[in-house]
């Protein structure tokens, strides 16, 4: 009996052998399963928060994001103005403009100085000056200067710019920080490369979101006044005793004068020589006629 039962008890042994194995194969593929499934769910959790940021197909909403942040900031404004002056005299009007700058701070970023054919100087400065000191500055122009032509002053609110910039730029850096996190993670190749160059372009519109913030935050703090400037005084040309050289101008002069008069003596003395030939018969001619003529003339004197 028993070594009859004995097959049957080693192919029930085989069988439950064999459903325990398969049991193991399933769960494995059931976890790996679960694990790409929590990777792709954490994928779209990043989409979701950059559209929630205005990084994916959701302006509106970006648009109420940035409305709202932009309401509880203060405002960003950039402020230019261009003036265009007189002064009579620009060295002083320099030193005075000098003199204004050092008290509120402001620094000259451009020169630009011209003479005139009258020998007066025109051109254009361009100064940086901290927001705050902006109207002050603007209005010392009226004492450093003779006249003022013209003031044009211009603004720009730049908040809904630089709410947005940074609306964009949280957004990256928690995209930026996902992909990290996916990094660490990730032991194959192929998802090692692809992750990296992600990684990389969201790295970049990172430093580019920051300069752009960085322009508009020095373009606020510093507000820029380009001044035009014209020299009126009238310049009365001097006698320079230095460039008159008298003496020098005298000796050139005489020895021009003696070089011209042996110029002219050479000149003849190589046409008497050289045209000899044909000057000789003709001055013989022309003696033998005159003699001819003076001796006809006493003839009919004597008559």
């Amino acid at each position: 009996m028993y070594r009859k039962g004995l097959p049957f008890l080693l192919i029930f042994t085989l069988i439950m052998l064999l459903a325990a194995c398969s049991g193991e194969d399933s769960s494995e593929e059931s976890t790996s399963e679960s694990n790409l499934d929590r990777a792709n769910d954490s994928m779209n959790t990043v989409a979701e928060d950059a559209s929630k940021n205005g990084l994916a197909d959701a302006p509106e909403a970006a648009e109420n994001v940035t409305e709202q942040t932009e309401a509880e900031q203060e405002r960003m404004m950039i402020y230019e103005a261009h003036i265009d002056l007189e002064t009579k005299d620009f060295d002083k009007f320099q030193q005075k403009l000098q003199t204004q700058m050092n008290e509120h701070e402001a620094y000259m970023v451009e020169t630009n100085v011209q003479k005139t054919e009258r020998g007066n100087r025109q051109g254009h400065i361009r100064i940086r000056v901290p927001q705050p000191n902006f109207e002050d500055l603007l209005s010392g122009f009226e004492t450093i200067s003779d006249q003022i032509k013209s003031r044009n002053v211009n603004s720009r609110d730049v908040t809904k710019n630089y709410v947005d910039l940074e609306s964009r730029l949280k957004a990256k850096e928690k995209i930026e920080g996902r992909l990290l996190s996916f990094l660490e993670e990730a032991s194959a190749t192929e998802d090692l490369v692809e992750i990296s160059q992600d990684l990389e372009r969201v790295q970049s519109d990172i430093e580019s979101l920051k300069g752009e913030m960085n322009y508009l935050e020095n373009q606020s703090d510093f507000s820029t006044i380009t001044v035009s400037f014209t020299e009126t005084k009238v310049l009365v040309g001097g006698v320079d005793q230095g460039d008159l050289n008298t003496w020098e101008r005298t000796k050139q002069a005489f020895f021009n004068s003696i070089n011209g008069i042996i110029n002219v003596a050479s000149w003849l003395f190589v046409a008497a020589i050289g045209y000899s030939p044909i000057l000789v018969p003709v001055i013989l001619i022309a003696l033998a006629i005159w003699i001819w003529l003076r001796k006809k003339k006493s003839e009919s004197n004597e008559k």
